[in-house]
């Protein structure tokens, strides 16, 4: 029985490297420019997903400092305003995770809806954070093309987190590695 817990534990460190190199790599492919036109539209964020997809799947993978390092971290990179965007994603994260067991038993379309509408609120409350405190605001249609492309990339990188790396959503009955129901 022991051996099982070391495993468990083992899988569950090794879930959040995946998690934290996934991360690395998008958050350095974001510095990367692919296009220098002045008018190019925006990709997805694929951060957003990667990280909604763990926290609705398995939130044990991705504690609460994870998600922090990850997006404030985006944040220094990018010389975005430091810690706006981090918060409000971890509220993002922390109400789903405060409701988890209706997010297991929503079916796909669902999920997805509540994933698109929680973006679309956090882009909202920054737009107006930025723009009470006077910063540079994004542009509103830069806005809204990206909250459709991250809306249309998001079944996409639940197939491939799911078929590449096999985060599911946990079985009834299963553990964690502490030997908590999921």
């Amino acid at each position: 029985m022991l051996q099982v817990n070391e495993t468990t534990t083992f899988q569950l460190f090794l879930r959040r490297a995946v998690y934290l190199s996934l991360a690395f790599i998008f958050v350095s492919g974001t510095l990367i420019p692919f296009d220098l036109t002045a008018g190019s539209l925006p990709g997805p964020d694929i951060l957003y997903c990667l990280t909604m997809i763990y926290v609705i799947r398995r939130p044990e993978f991705i504690p609460i400092w994870a998600i922090f390092l990850v997006f404030f971290l985006r944040e220094i990179l990018s010389m975005e305003p430091l810690g706006l965007w981090s918060m409000l994603v971890l509220v993002g994260t922390e109400i789903v995770r405060a409701n988890i067991q209706a997010f297991r038993e929503y079916f796909f379309l669902l999920e997805w809806l509540w994933v698109v509408a929680i973006f679309a609120i956090i882009q909202i409350i920054n737009q107006v954070v930025l723009s009470v405190s006077l910063s540079i605001t994004p542009n509103i249609l830069s806005q809204l093309y990206l909250l459709v492309f991250t809306a249309v990339a998001y079944p996409a990188t639940v197939a491939v987190i799911r078929f590449a790396f096999g985060i599911n959503r946990p079985l009834p009955g299963e553990l964690d590695a502490w030997g908590n129901r999921l």
